[in-house]
């Protein structure tokens, strides 16, 4: 269980990156990333820091990028709702037999910055994954 969870975790965090709407500059973004949770393992619970570049087309429409995200992790298609700033989802998915759910809101603060929690799991545990993320500037060459 706790090997599922942390794989598919980790697949999800990757929607912390792309995960950006219209609203969001194009271009390089740092992102901080923590995990929470009671199936975290020792080593996983630390702070960790990357970068990823978001072209024009991924940060023009959010609900699509993070639909096409979700489903190349084999998640079914997420239940979405904007309220404001912020999009709330909300799917499953298949992890060998298991089946994991997972929900999540990212926040837009401004057009260059925005924070995400997402959390994913099964009835033997869950973890939360928190980023924040900043712009840093065009994308290198």
């Amino acid at each position: 269980m706790k090997k599922t969870c942390i794989t598919l975790a980790v697949a999800l965090s990757a929607l912390a990156g792309p995960a950006l709407a219209a609203d969001i500059k194009p271009g390089k973004w740092e992102v901080t990333q923590r995990v929470a949770g009671d199936q975290v393992p020792p080593g996983m619970d630390k702070e960790k820091k990357r970068s990823r570049c978001v072209t024009a087309e991924e940060a023009a429409d959010i609900e699509e990028t993070l639909r096409q995200n979700w489903m190349r992790n084999g998640c079914e298609s997420p239940d979405t709702d904007w309220d404001g700033d912020t999009l709330e989802w909300s799917t499953q998915c298949q992890s060998g037999e298991r089946t994991v759910q997972s929900s999540g809101t990212m926040t837009v603060e401004s057009d260059e910055h925005y924070t995400t929690e997402i959390t994913t799991g099964t009835a033997q545990g869950q973890l939360t994954i928190e980023a924040e993320a900043r712009w840093a500037g065009p994308c290198d060459s």
